[in-house]
């Protein structure tokens, strides 16, 4: 059975066996079976389990699951953990189809070996578990309440995954208060076996759900995440909270991108990738959800604010620019016909301000002008609560410029004022026209719609280059380092393996001795850098090891000594494999271009303003591999340093496209070498546009384990 069937039997059940069901009302088991009841699912197909009832709430007690004499679906498990794997060999011998643990006692408390243990009998079984440590399982296209929440939630068409058992009790409630409807409600737990990940993909198919979002603190597969999110956002909008924001300790870590890298970086990559959008809070992820379940997506990015308000406009067009809306400049024909539904001080720019002395027949004289003007795309209507009219009869005057037009654009509302506005904001709400207390929330709410349209236009377009790479020598480089018990590359080394990768690189003559060095830097000429090569020496400057425009003899003999010396006092432990010696480059702008690898994610690609401030100035961004050609396109022009390397200030434009290729090219050694932990390229010098770039100092580090 696939895995989306298995879902299907879970979710969306013909029959419900509820193993630990109690007769006590306190206990989880007896409240199941009642949820059960009480949210409408056949009482004929509700079976509970327990060896010590005849039955429960009316309805026939089995002894085991493997007596009920009917077909089981669903199993709700609701006993002790120690208990679990003996229940499970018996859904596997009844056959039942899909297992919804809510029983707790497992990984969270530590006890990985049962969670382990659960998981395998019941693949052995043929079945697939949700939980284990799961509030349940709230369906209202078939009333299934299976579940200890309070309720089912209003049926709808978002589905809600959440992480959070709490959350999912309280937002039963919440939803109902705000009348906002869900299709489903599931709570995921452990996530032993079935994760968001499958729950997304098998949202992305269901007829009755329109918008897909999750409470996450964490994801399980990274690359399956991204697989299946760029597929269903193609299809339906994705909306995640994810919690967990603070950097993990990165102290262990020595390359510039691990130490940027911080735990959440690579989620919000990801996202960004898949096209999944990211809410800050639990608020502002069901404004957007309401809004993206409820209008189509906009032909075009032409946006009109109507207000009664002159206020309330600006602070609209403010939270515009904000959230990346686009507001028209209003055509002088449009305008004209405007002016009919508002004072002579009225405004017909945008926002159109009707004044305060606006009633129903100019808001839906106005409304009615902008639906039927094919110039613009969507409208954002504002109300502030008047003497002139009731928030009911501009609903009223909304709803019937729709119906009397035909035409259904995006329009998002907000009513601002008291309980008569609420009560208005909710009824539009259920008549298909989202409506917000706050002029910004109904933007930011129009602003996800736009942001989803623009990530589905983005993933449409993907383009994977093809690179020529000499994969086979990196690979023996590698295997010799490990060999040698290390996992840093020496400078050497590491410049070696750009180079295999076609990335422009400084070549690093090495000197075994001083006599060495001065031959090397007499066949390069002067000025030369001076810098030690040593694996354990990753950061030159930190310590002394690196001296550049070294213009003589006289010099270079003085620096060598030095360079020895400072190493030897400042990292005793330095294996010091001689000093190489090498041209003075040419300068150019400077940028960083790296890799961290990410635990969930894998190649998190880094690129930002280099030189040995990039911490501090932290202009960087960061993008998952593999990387489409439009991937590092957006990464660049995230940062400040592309103002930089566009041409700031009148200065020539940079080398914009050897930045591109050479982010590609560490993108693909990241994932070629799954060995390899960290890449930094810093600096690395882009020169002028048609001139290229090159790498000056590389540094790669290799997985511990």
């Amino acid at each position: 059975m696939s895995t989306r069937t298995v879902i299907y039997h879970m979710l969306r059940p013909d029959s419900v066996a509820v193993i630990g069901a109690a007769r006590e009302p306190q206990k989880i088991g007896h409240q199941v079976v009642k949820n059960l009841i009480v949210g409408g699912f056949p009482k004929d197909k509700i079976y509970p389990v327990n060896p010590y009832a005849n039955e429960i709430l009316g309805l026939k007690c089995y002894p085991t699951v493997k007596d009920i004499p009917y077909k089981v679906d669903l199993a709700v498990i609701v006993v002790p953990a120690k208990i679990v794997p003996k229940v499970l060999y018996d859904c596997s011998e009844k056959g039942v189809k899909a297992v919804a643990i809510i029983s707790s006692g497992f990984k969270e408390v530590g006890n990985v070996k049962l969670e382990k243990e659960i998981v395998e009998i019941a693949h052995k079984g043929g079945f697939r578990i949700l939980g284990p440590n799961i509030v349940g399982i709230c369906d209202t296209v078939k009333s299934v309440n299976a579940s200890f929440c309070q309720g089912l939630p209003l049926p709808g068409n978002i589905a809600f995954i959440t992480q959070s058992g709490a959350l999912a009790i309280a937002l039963v409630g919440w939803t109902k208060l705000k009348r906002i409807g869900l299709s489903d409600l599931v709570s995921i737990g452990n996530k032993a076996d079935i994760d968001e990940n499958d729950l997304i993909d098998f949202f992305g198919d269901d007829p009755n759900t329109r918008v897909i979002t999750a409470y996450l603190e964490g994801i399980k597969n990274g690359k399956r995440f991204l697989e299946i999110a760029k597929k269903v956002t193609l299809k339906k909008p994705i909306v995640i909270l994810k919690a967990g924001k603070a950097e993990r300790t990165l102290g262990a870590i020595r390359s510039h991108t691990g130490s940027l890298a911080g735990s959440d970086i690579a989620y919000e990559a990801a996202f960004k990738q898949s096209g999944v959008l990211r809410a800050s809070t639990f608020l502002e992820l069901f404004d957007w959800a309401v809004a993206l379940s409820k209008l189509s997506v906009p032909s075009g990015d032409n946006v009109v604010i109507l207000t009664n308000g002159g206020g309330a406009g600006v602070m609209a067009t403010d939270a515009s620019e904000v959230y990346n809306i686009k507001l028209m400049d209003i055509p002088k024909d449009l305008a004209e016909r405007l002016r009919k539904f508002m004072p002579p001080f009225g405004s017909v720019y945008n926002p159109i301000d009707l004044t305060g002395m606006a009633n129903k027949e100019w808001y839906k004289g106005a409304l009615k002008e902008l639906l039927k003007d094919e110039r613009v795309d969507s409208v954002i209507v504002l109300y502030c609560h008047t003497a002139v009219t009731k928030p009911k009869d501009i609903g009223d005057a909304i709803l019937e410029a729709i119906s009397e037009t035909g035409i259904r654009k995006p329009i998002v509302v907000s009513l601002i004022g008291g309980e008569e506005c609420l009560d208005e904001c909710e009824r539009l709400t259920s008549k298909g026209v989202p409506c917000y207390e706050s002029q910004e929330k109904a933007v930011a709410a129009l602003g996800a719609l736009y942001e989803y349209k623009r990530n589905v236009e983005r993933i449409k377009v993907r383009t994977i280059p093809k690179l020529v790479v000499n994969k086979s020598e990196v690979r023996n480089i590698i295997k010799e380092v490990i060999e040698d018990g290390r996992n840093v590359l020496t400078a050497s080394e590491a410049t070696v393996v750009a180079k295999l990768y076609g990335i422009p690189v400084l070549e690093k003559p090495l000197a075994k001795t001083l006599d060495e060095a001065l031959s090397i830097a007499n066949k390069v000429g002067y000025p030369v850098v001076l810098e030690v090569e040593s694996p354990q020496v990753l950061h030159k400057t930190d310590v002394g090891a690196i001296y550049v425009n070294i213009k003589n003899e006289q010099e270079l003999r003085e620096k060598y000594n030095k360079i020895i010396e400072n190493v030897r006092r400042k990292v005793p432990n330095a294996d010091i494999k001689g000093i190489i010696v090498r041209k003075m480059a040419e300068e150019g702008k400077e940028v960083i271009i790296g890799m961290h690898r990410d635990p969930i994610f894998g190649p998190l690609i880094m690129f930002g303003m280099g030189g040995i401030l990039v911490e501090l100035f932290r202009d960087v961004s960061f993008r998952v591999a593999p990387l489409s050609i439009e991937d590092v396109d957006e990464m660049i022009k995230e940062t400040k340093a592309y103002r930089v390397i566009k041409g700031f200030r009148g200065e020539p434009e940079s080398d914009i496209e050897c930045i591109k290729e050479t982010i590609l090219r560490v993108a693909k050694l990241a994932i070629d070498f799954p060995e390899i932990s960290d890449i930094d390229i810093n600096p690395f010098f882009v020169y002028e546009k048609g001139k290229g770039g090159l790498a000056i100092d590389v540094k790669i580090i290799l997985r511990k384990d």
